[in-house]
Parts: C-alpha cells; structure tokens; sequence
C-alpha cells in the first residue's frame, strides 16, 4: 500500500480485486465486481489469498480514514469517488466472505459432505 497525499490517492494493490477486462478508471461501485472477484477465487484453487486475521477490519478503517479520492486498483477498474465508504463496505464484504462465520460454515459444508 502507498498513500500519495497531494491528490488523495491510494495505491491499493488487490484489494478490490476484480475479475475480466475492466475500463481503467470508473466513478461507478466497485464493490459487486470485488465480491463477485473474491467469491469466484474463494471457490478456486486460489481459495484463501487474501490474508484475513483478527486484524483486518482495523486495518481497512484505517486506510479509510486516510479518506482517499482515488483507489488505484491493480486488477481491474481504478475507482474514484469517496474511497473511504468503498473501503469500509469492503471490510464488510470481506467479514461476510472471509470471517469467522464464513469459516464455521465452510467446516460445516465440509462435515455435511464427508
């Protein structure tokens, strides 16, 4: 992750990683193409790249309160807009997808089917 100040800009690497060939920049959500993205590699062999801990939230709030303009987003559209709102409905996303819900009901998808 960079923060460029001047003109608000996060670099954010995979963060809102999206799937297909995307326009470079949109000022339109991001957030159906990242949960589509992670859904889609979650039931990959890719499954579990995203480094999800006890620790994630706090540190999605804090690049949101960075408050950036511009997410620039290694795979797929860069989003300019309120980054900070994208950010936190990410975190969202990802607690939903990633967190330890998601985990009880994988092992339990696991159990059912063994």
């Amino acid at each position: 992750m960079l923060f460029e100040e001047t003109r608000r800009t996060l670099f954010c690497s995979d963060l809102f990683h999206q799937w297909g060939y995307m326009e470079p920049l949109t000022e339109s959500s991001i957030l159906d193409r990242a949960r589509d993205g992670l859904i889609r590699t979650e039931r990959s062999p890719l499954a579990r790249y995203v480094p999800y801990t006890h620790h994630t939230q706090g540190v999605l709030e804090d690049l949101a309160r960075l408050d950036p303009r511009t997410l620039a987003i290694m795979h797929g559209s860069s989003f300019r807009g309120d980054g900070a709102a994208a950010l936190r409905d990410l975190a969202e996303i990802w607690r939903e997808a990633l967190g330890p819900a998601a985990e009880e009901s994988l092992a339990g998808k696991a159990t059912a089917t063994s």
